[in-house]
Formats: C-alpha cells, structure tokens, sequence
C-alpha cells in the first residue's frame, strides 16, 4: 500500500473511529513513515547505546538479497508471515511457504494487539502499516525466491511483489495474478477489507461497538472508486471527506532539525538509486553508509524520535512474535477476534 492507505485512510479510520485529531494524525504518520524511513541519520547531539550518536532505523530497503534486510525489515514491517495452507489453496500450483503473507494473520493480529496495549500512538500507527500489508502483499513472500515468481518471464527477480512492480500497493488498480485460480485482483476489494478490520480494532481498543463500520467504509469506496482521479488527486477527497490534514514528508524531520548538508531536509536527500551506492560503500569498507547531524538538541525532543523508539519497539516485539509463532504452531497468542460489543477475548487490557 502506499500513502493513499497508509496516511490517508489510517488517519480518517481513526478518525471515525473516534480518536482526537492529534493521535490519529499521529498514527497515519506512523505508518507511512515505515515507507519512508529508507536512510539511517547518526544524530550526534543524542546519545544511543554506549554514548555513540544515535542511529535512526531503518524500516524499508531494497537490498532484498541481504537476509539481515529480510529478518530486520521485510519481516517484521511489510510481509508478517501468515497462513501457508490457505495461501496453498488459491494457488494453481499448489506451493506453500512458510514465509507467505495472508490477510489479516494471526500474527499481524496479535502484533497490533501489543502495539494496542501498549498506549504508545507511534507504535500503533507502526503496527497498523505491517497489519494493513497484510492484504497487499499477500500470496508474496520478503524473500527473493520461486514462490514470487509471477511466470511471465519478467526480467526483474522473484523478491516480495517487485515482479509485479507497485500494483498490490495502488487503492483502486485492477491487475492479473496469474499464479491464482482467482487471478483477477481488485484493489478495492482488498483494501476494503483491510480497512473493515482496522476500523474493528480501532473501535475495540476505544471499547466501542462497530455497528457503523458499513457507513464508514462506504465513504471510503465512494472515494476509491474515483476511478478518473489518481491517487493524489484522492487524497485531497480524504482532506476534504474526512479533514485529514494534508500529508507533509517533511514536517517531523523539520522539526527533529534533521537537515543535510546541503540544507534540505532528511527525505528529500534519497534518490532511488542511493541504496546501492551505501550498500557497496559498506561492503567495500569505505564508510559506514550513514548520514551524520547535529540537530542543536532538537532531536531528542522530537515525534520523530518518539516514533524511532516506536520502531525499535515494534521490531522487537514483531520478531518475537514470529519466532514464537513459527518455532510453536500451537502458540495460543493473542490473535482473538474483535467482537460486535467491542471487546477482544484475551487480548485487551481490562
């Protein structure tokens, strides 16, 4: 998914789903962050582990060879492994996967019940991206290998969906899967059901019923099925439907004083190709790949430093879940689902 869902609808689901506007500003941010946060910065006026500058982490790459890039990023932010026999079933081949995605999985479930639980907003948001991912990147794996494959002879590899370029990730795209019996994928449909779930837990965690979820999701198909507009042309529906506040990629680095050195602010100093050029600096051992500043001692006060400790927190807690998961398949969990009343069975603070 991409800011359309990540921003946009999280903010407006939680909007509706009656949280101020500053928490839901705050989880929408949270999660398209995870999209954005594709550079590290060491912050030297904020000490990290040891009194060595701060390191900002890193929650999207594309080294997608590199398994520390698969354990630390695609698995605990964008592919949270699901249900491998479910996905087995809509497979013309039959496969399975460990690693598979599946919408809404007990382990997506169960990390965004943590991150519920733990009142934390940046967390949440955080957890939201990897729960909402769920449904775009299901039936792909975050490892390059055969399941990808979508057997078109593409020349790009078989990592994640890249071989089906960014149509999982686009609200209202109509693509082909052709290694499903139900090859033909509506966008709409998917990203619907993602915002049904998200809307229940929401109200959940508020212990609130969700009787209205269908009027809300209705104002969200009125939007996606915009089909003339794009989806930025979309996201001023949202502003407009919902009063989301329009999104700004800037404004939490802005106020971090996180600035280059060639006086523009953090995001705007990646380009597409700069992955590479840190990744081969760090192999061949001339430089660490990171980007050096000194904020004056804004940093440390800063949402984006509440949302770098989100982060870390989400990692940790997104890791073990998987690992309990998958070293324990009888693993109770807390993957309970929500009721109509609001309440979640074992998974929510009394």
């Amino acid at each position: 998914m991409n800011f359309e869902f990540h921003y946009y609808a999280t903010t407006a689901l939680a909007l509706r789903a009656g949280y101020s506007p500053v928490e839901a500003r705050r989880f929408g941010l949270s999660s398209q962050h995870v999209d954005q946060a594709k550079l590290s910065w060491l912050v030297e006026d904020c000490p990290g582990p040891g009194d060595a500058p701060y390191q900002t982490p890193k929650t999207q790459d594309y080294i997608f060879w590199d398994e520390s890039v698969f354990r630390d990023i695609y698995l605990p932010f964008h592919f949270v492994p699901g249900d491998p026999e479910k996905a087995r079933r809509q497979r013309i081949d039959g496969s399975t996967n460990p690693w598979i995605v599946t919408p809404d999985s007990p382990m997506a479930r169960e990390i965004l019940v943590l991150a519920l639980r733990s009142g934390d907003p940046y967390r949440v948001g955080i957890a939201l991206h990897c729960f909402a991912d769920t449904w775009a990147h299901q039936n792909f794996s975050g490892r390059m290998e055969a399941i990808n494959d979508l057997g078109t002879r593409s020349p790009l590899p078989a990592a994640g969906h890249f071989q089906a370029l960014a149509a999982p990730d686009r609200a209202s795209e109509l693509w082909d899967d052709p290694r499903l019996f139900d090859a033909r994928i509506n966008n709409v449909d998917r990203f619907l059901s993602a915002a049904r779930m998200i809307y229940r837990f929401l109200r959940t965690s508020l212990r609130k019923p969700f009787d209205d979820e269908d009027f809300v999701l209705s104002e969200l198909a009125d939007i996606w099925a915009r089909t003339d507009l794009d989806d930025r042309d979309r996201a001023v529906e949202f502003t407009l439907r919902f009063d989301v506040e329009p999104w700004d990629a800037n404004a939490w680095f802005a106020d971090a004083g996180i600035v280059a050195s060639d006086g523009e602010l953090g995001p705007r100093n990646y380009d597409r190709l700069r992955w590479l050029g840190t990744e081969l600096r760090k192999r061949s051992g001339i430089g660490e790949g990171l980007t050096r500043v000194n904020t004056g001692g804004r940093f440390a006060r800063s949402e984006f430093h509440a949302w770098c400790e989100a982060a870390k927190a989400h990692r940790q807690a997104a890791l073990s879940v998987i690992d309990a998961r998958l070293g324990n398949s009888d693993s109770a969990g807390l993957g309970g689902n929500p009721r109509q009343d609001g309440s979640l069975p074992g998974s929510m603070p009394a």
